[in-house]
């Protein structure tokens, strides 16, 4: 009985030597640290460190903790392991840096921290800002894992792993592993996301949820992450998706709005209509002006908008009807020159001169021909038709440009009579 306790003892000491150990045991034996590393050397000054360690050859975790609170974080961060280049010297939003590495049975790192270089002469006082380094055997069910990952809790470092290990498309696992790693330039990693939404892979959709909503992810591979569950096409994800709209990163807002459009708009109406009922005017600009940046035409909920009671609202979505070039909106725009109610009727002609719709040409002829109905109105009716490109329209132009209220007009007459003639006014 002795004997064969003592073989199951060997071969289980055995299989962590070759470089993988359990989550729940050896992999807390740490062969190097925690060692704290501070920023001595202040204001954009350089602080390196060297070390060396030993280590049974095999994979290995490689734990960087960024200070214990948000102030206490390094602001620059570069990391070499083995002449390896781990990080390059950048920022890094996470608090905790995963490294899945193999190493040899002599290793040596160096690590770069500095603060911020303040501009000009102005030196505030610094909170203390360290950085931890750990390193341990790589737990067993994480020996596919390669790269450097960036995590908000140390507690998610099972599930962030296992949202890539569990991707079946081999191919697609291994875009997926680029797209996670910080070892890689952002270019590089926002690549690997699009080919890995080009791989359509279902299994995906959990570390594709975790890249979208983690707000410390660069935005250039969230935005992509994003166009990658629009891709999946599963409606489930349209309530994660809405508020990105309204992110303030460009990339993410836009990324969030182009993947909503991958749905059908029967499931997108009532979630944007809720979402945007809860904001201010300036927010509601913000996400109705993402949407139309990122090529998504709802318009359906955008009709639904242009109707709204609300004349903020109102004149924001009216704004954008012409855009759309669609019949449906068309007709709401023509519907609404003839009785604007609240709405700005300028803001209804300048929208019909984006229709590229051969119908709005009479109705807005009729008004710029009227010395009454057109005033306070010139500069947009010629802006309009200059658009629609009816040289009918040049001599009501020229007429308006005759008769100007205001300089602001008579240059934005000019610059139409222009655009429709080819010709300077004279």
């Amino acid at each position: 009985m002795k004997s064969l306790l003592s073989v199951i003892v060997a071969i289980a000491f055995l299989g962590m030597a070759a470089g993988g150990v359990s989550v729940s045991g050896a992999a807390d034996q740490a062969v190097f640290g925690p060692t704290r590393y501070d920023v001595k050397e202040r204001y954009g000054k350089v602080n390196q460190y060297t070390g060396t360690f030993a280590a049974r050859e095999g994979l290995y975790l490689i734990k960087l903790q960024n200070g214990d609170r948000l102030p206490e974080r390094s602001e620059w961060i570069e990391f070499v392991v083995n002449g390896e280049k781990i990080l390059n010297d950048g920022k890094y939003g996470h608090r905790f840096l995963a490294g899945f590495f193999h190493l040899r049975k002599d290793n040596t790192f160096e690590i770069v921290l500095k603060d911020n270089k303040p501009s000009g002469f102005r030196r505030p006082a610094l909170p203390p800002r360290f950085v931890t380094i750990t390193v341990t055997p790589a737990p067993v069910t994480h020996i596919k894992m390669k790269g450097i990952f960036g995590l908000n809790a140390w507690e998610d470092l099972e599930k962030y792993s296992d949202s890539i290990l569990k991707i079946k498309n081999t191919e697609a696992r291994s875009f997926a592993m680029t797209a996670a790693s910080l070892q890689n330039d952002t270019a590089v990693r926002a690549d690997a996301m699009r080919k890995l939404s080009d791989q359509k892979d279902s299994s995906a959709q959990e570390y594709l949820l975790n890249t979208y909503t983690d707000v410390n992810c660069v935005q250039d591979v969230r935005g992509e992450a994003a166009l990658a569950l629009g891709t999946l096409g599963d409606k489930a994800v349209i309530p994660v998706l809405m508020p990105g709209i309204l992110d303030p990163e460009e990339k993410v807002s836009i990324g969030s709005a182009r993947a909503l459009s991958f749905f059908k708009e029967e499931d997108t109406q009532g979630p944007l209509l809720k979402t945007l009922e809860r904001l201010d005017s300036m927010r509601k600009d913000a996400a109705i002006n993402a949407i139309v940046s990122a090529g998504w035409k709802p318009v359906g909920t955008i009709l639904k908008l242009a109707e709204s009671g609300d004349p903020h609202v109102a004149n924001t979505a009216t704004k954008l009807l012409g855009g759309m070039q669609d019949t449906r909106a068309t007709d709401l725009l023509l519907k609404l020159l003839a009785e604007p109610g609240p709405r700005d009727q300028n803001v209804i002609i300048s929208a019909l001169g984006d229709t590229k719709d051969p119908r709005v040409i009479e109705p807005l002829l009729k008004i710029a021909n009227n010395p009454e109905q057109r005033k306070g109105k010139q500069a947009e009716l010629g802006e309009a038709l200059a658009n629609l490109g009816d040289q009918r329209a040049v001599e009501p132009i020229a007429d308006m440009l005759k008769k100007a209220d205001s300089r602001e007009s008579w240059e934005r007459l000019r610059a139409a009579y222009k655009k429709l003639t080819g010709k300077d006014f004279k």
